[in-house]
């Protein structure tokens, strides 16, 4: 809310907003209505009683929550009842503009997160039937000279008693204890993200012990229980499309077959599918959209394992989605930000541990090429033949590192399906007003099929107008000659003739009233009832026709992976709508220019045909896709991101 507009300030005002300037870094506390001098009055028991219950509640609450406004909630309701305040409001900012962060009474709601620069922060004095009352709140260490906030409160109606010195006291008292408990949780708060850090330390140091990737899944999976509290934890496999439970919290060995935990395992694959943590707050009351759609496919399985609340984190990099990191709980939300912050991270580093157990499993005698690293000088004792052997075995397991390539996958941006073609548009031949659309959204046509009618009743009337002239002329013609007057029935003759060729040029109008498909697919226009008695002219699209066997696939490639992709590349993907499917196509089309992005990354862009056979794809999805570039070995796919860093530093170096 702006402070240069007056409705903003009248309504500011009219709400309890502070308004007004620091003096010397110190907020002054300022009484709108002064009482008379003559009629002091003096603060009794339980006023005094309720500022004292206000620190008390304030000082309890720093055990149950770090959270700065409900904190700032309870300081300003112990100021209401202590006061005797209808209304008010509590402002902090650090520096620069202050946000109320808690409002009672008139307008609460359209008060709290209202941002006003700190120099308009001080009471009103032209408020109506109201009187007002602010004081500041110390910093967070209950310095004096400073101040980071402005507690107010506010009586209101005809009879409002005006604030005298007692009752500044006890406000300021209240702030006091208000200042400290917001200090007081700052520092929890810096606490609680230390013991975080220690925490992510540690598990790091556990999850990348070890390169076996039974005891990596294990150890990724039981040491989650050390961040959130869950009912039940796995972590599954996604690979070649199936999506496995590998390891379950608390368990040594997973029965893969169980009914449970094949279930799990779907739900596990639906979260993988769509490529992005996924909560689930409540199974019963869905806040977001992806938790509906989440709850109308699971939800009897969630409700018969008694699933009150779920966390999905998928196991993803460069390369794609790794796993599934998944907890159910039996309570709802079962787990605040904090907790999921830290099980995110903690799903990064067990992804890079998971990579790397799978690349080690994969080389070739990569543990006798540790033990080499390991135990250098004890193989320089060995014979000669067995250092030979061994050398031999090294050499393999470096061959194996360079030599042994497969396809480099580049991540596609923002991949959306369209049309093959771009479609074709039925056209209208003249200008007139739509009467009937003879084929509704999704329907197959074949090319010059009629698909709208345009009114055509003038035309109708002047082709029968004309052949009805004709027949009469002809009739009069046929008298003529029963007469002999061979003049009168050439002339007649020759009219009728003229009659019929108008009639011709009015069936050739009536026929270009009808619009026709262009060419053979599946209408494409959306609404086409809508459409109906829209005037056009001649050359406007009525509708749009396109191919579905084969859809586009439009993308963005990052700037230092644009080099590697080629026409011909193959493309594999997949939809939100089918998860467990993997559609594949190939690049046709590489784009010379950028596109513009909103995040300010540059990407180019490329196109690729995508077979449709059974039209399960359809133009406007939004796809997860993947390009397969020239293969690379191991070697190259480690070196790869410090390779390109290192040649950038030297060229910034001796350039």
């Amino acid at each position: 809310m702006a402070t240069s507009d007056d409705g903003g300030v009248k309504e500011a005002r009219g709400a309890g907003l502070p308004v007004g300037a620091p003096v010397d870094g110190v907020w002054p506390s300022i009484g709108v209505a002064s009482p008379p001098p003559d009629a002091p009055r003096r603060a009794d028991a339980e006023r005094l009683a309720a500022v004292a219950v206000c620190a008390r509640d304030l000082d309890a609450a720093l055990d149950e929550t770090r959270d700065e406004r409900e904190l700032a909630s309870r300081a300003l309701r112990g100021a209401l009842v202590a006061l005797r305040a209808d209304g008010g409001s509590l402002w902090l900012g650090d520096e620069g503009p202050l946000t109320c962060v808690a409002a009672e009474g008139r307008e609460a709601e359209a008060l709290v997160d209202v941002e006003l620069p700190a120099a308009d922060a001080v009471a009103t004095a032209d408020e109506i039937g109201a009187t007002a009352l602010a004081v500041p709140l110390a910093d967070r260490d209950g310095a004096r000279g400073t101040a980071h906030g402005v507690l107010r409160v506010a009586r209101e109606g005809d009879a409002a008693l005006p604030f005298d010195a007692t009752d500044r006291a006890l406000l300021e008292a209240v702030a006091a204890s208000a200042s400290l408990a917001l200090g007081a949780a700052s520092r929890l708060r810096a606490t609680d993200r230390g013991d975080d850090l220690a925490l992510l330390a540690e598990m790091s140091r556990e999850i990348a012990s070890t390169l076996d990737l039974d005891r990596v899944l294990r150890t990724a999976v039981n040491l989650a229980a050390r961040a959130i509290a869950f009912d039940r934890g796995a972590l599954a496999l996604y690979e070649d499309g199936a999506c496995d439970i590998r390891a379950v919290a608390g368990a040594d060995a997973v029965d893969a077959k169980a009914e449970a935990m094949q279930d799990l395992a779907v739900r596990g694959a639906w979260a993988a599918g769509a490529g992005e943590p996924f909560y689930l707050s409540d199974r019963t009351a869905p806040a977001s959209d992806a938790e509906r759609i989440f709850l109308q496919i699971f939800s009897d399985d969630l409700a018969a394992a008694g699933v009150g609340s779920g966390l999905y984190l998928p196991l993803k990099d460069e390369e794609g989605v790794v796993g599934i990191l998944l907890f159910e709980a039996e309570r709802a939300d079962f787990a605040d930000e904090r907790q999921r912050e830290l099980a995110s991270i903690l799903a990064s580093q067990a992804t890079v541990a998971i990579r790397n157990a799978q690349l080690y499993k994969q080389v070739p005698l990569a543990d006798a090429l540790g033990a080499f690293n390991v135990r250098r000088k004890a193989l320089l004792g060995m014979p000669r033949r067995r250092r030979a052997l061994l050398a031999g075995v090294g050499v393999v397991a470096i061959a194996a590192l360079t030599l042994v390539r497969w396809p480099l996958r580049v991540v596609a941006a923002h991949p959306v399906f369209r049309p093959a073609g771009g479609g074709a548009d039925a056209r209208a031949l003249v200008d007139g007003v739509i009467e009937r659309m003879l084929v509704g959204e999704g329907a197959a046509v074949v090319r010059g099929a009629p698909v709208a009618q345009l009114r055509d009743a003038a035309e109708r009337a002047d082709r029968d107008a004309a052949l009805a002239a004709a027949d009469a002329d002809e009739r009069e013609a046929t008298l003529a000659a029963s007469r002999g007057d061979a003049a009168q029935e050439r002339m007649l003759r020759l009219r009728a003739e003229t009659w019929r060729r108008e009639a011709s040029l009015a069936d050739e109008q009536l026929r270009l009233t009808m619009v026709r498909a262009p060419v053979s697919g599946l209408v494409l226009t959306p609404h086409l009832e809508e459409r109906i008695g829209a005037r056009v002219a001649a050359g406007d699209p009525v509708l749009a026709v396109g191919g579905m066997d084969t859809l586009e696939l439009e993308f963005g490639v990052e700037q230092r992976d644009v080099a590697r992709v080629r026409v011909g590349d193959e493309v594999r993907l997949r939809v939100d709508a089918l998860p467990q499917r993997t559609f594949a196509g190939h690049v046709v089309a590489l784009g010379s220019l950028p596109s513009d992005t909103a995040d300010g990354d540059v990407t180019f862009p490329v196109r690729a045909a995508v077979p449709n056979p059974d039209r399960l794809l359809r133009p406007g999805m939004v796809a997860q896709a993947r390009v397969l570039t020239a293969p690379a070995s191991v070697a190259g796919r480690l070196l790869r991101g410090p390779a390109r860093t290192l040649r950038l530093l030297l060229w910034r170096m001796w350039s």
